[in-house]
C-alpha cells in the first residue's frame, strides 16, 4: 500500500486562509486601513501596523518569480508524483504565494512566466494551490 501524503493542520491566521481557499477561490488577507495585500497572513499589516483586514478573492495571476523541483521526497507519499514541481509566484497583488505547478516538470520555465492559480480542494484533504498557464 502506498502512503498517503500528511496533509498540513492549519491554524491560527493559516486557518483562516485554509477556510477562504476552499471555497474553490485564493482569497489573499488585505489592510482594511491601507488597502495593501500581505501573504503569509500576519495579524498587523506590515506597511501601516493596522491590525484590522479581510479576505479578498484574488484572481491568481501572476508571475513566477522562482521554482525548484523535488526529486527526492520528505515524505514517502509524495513519491509517485516525482519529479514535482514547487513555485513562487508573485501575484498581481504584490504579494507572493507557494503552490504546485501543474505541468510537466520538464517544462520550460523562466522567470516572468504568466501563471494563474487554481484550488484543488479535493487534494490531499485540504484545499491544494496549484498554478499553471494560463
Amino acid at each position: 500500500m502506498t502512503p498517503q501524503p500528511r496533509a498540513p493542520t492549519p491554524e491560527g491566521l493559516n486557518l483562516e486562509f485554509y477556510e477562504h481557499a476552499a471555497s474553490g477561490m485564493l482569497h489573499l488577507q488585505q489592510c482594511t486601513e491601507c488597502g495593501r495585500f500581505r501573504h503569509p497572513p500576519r495579524y498587523y499589516c506590515p506597511y501601516c501596523f493596522s491590525p484590522s483586514y479581510r479576505w479578498t478573492p484574488s484572481a491568481g495571476a501572476g508571475r513566477l518569480f522562482s521554482w525548484t523541483i523535488t526529486h527526492f521526497p520528505f515524505d514517502r507519499g509524495w513519491a509517485e508524483d516525482l519529479p514535482y514541481v514547487t513555485v513562487v509566484v508573485e501575484l498581481e497583488e504584490g504579494t507572493r504565494v507557494i503552490g504546485a505547478f501543474d505541468g510537466d516538470a520538464d517544462a520550460d520555465l523562466r522567470v516572468g512566466l504568466d501563471l494563474v492559480a487554481t484550488v484543488d480542494i479535493e487534494a490531499y484533504g485540504f484545499p491544494f494551490l496549484r498554478f499553471a498557464r494560463p
